[in-house]
């Protein structure tokens, strides 16, 4: 048997396909979409709010400012701890300013304890504050 006869045959032997009127959806069933779809909404709607609320705080941020920057600049990960604890150190209200003084870089404003760093620091703020 070929695969058209055997569909007529399971046609004709299946149950009757519905009429229009044979469904029951009525004003219980349209409610119950209804509120679905106003909570999908609502959902989507708080979803977006939170979002954008979320990067309006991060976007007027001092810190949020300072991970602009290290993206910006291609920092790696070790570069970004660098720095980050170069901001505490410092005890910098705007830590951006890393970006913008290299005096801050400065090995005898460091002190002692960076004293196993510096090299690295040093490459780093050559490569920051390099001329091009």
């Amino acid at each position: 048997m070929t695969l058209t006869s055997s569909l007529l045959l399971l046609a004709q032997t299946g149950a009757k396909a519905p009429k229009p009127g044979d469904w029951s959806f009525g004003w219980s069933s349209v409610g119950a979409v209804a509120a679905v779809s106003v909570t999908i909404i609502f959902v989507l709607w708080l979803t977006t709010k939170w979002a954008a609320a979320r990067k309006n705080k991060n976007s007027h941020s001092p810190w949020g400012l300072f991970t602009d920057l290290c993206t910006s600049h291609r920092l790696t990960r070790r570069e970004r701890q660098l720095v980050t604890r170069l901001a505490q150190h410092c005890q910098l209200e705007h830590p951006s300013t890393l970006f913008i003084e290299s005096a801050w870089w400065e090995p005898e404003r460091l002190g002692p304890a960076w004293l196993r760093c510096r090299p690295e620091l040093e490459k780093l703020r050559k490569r920051l504050f390099a001329v091009r």
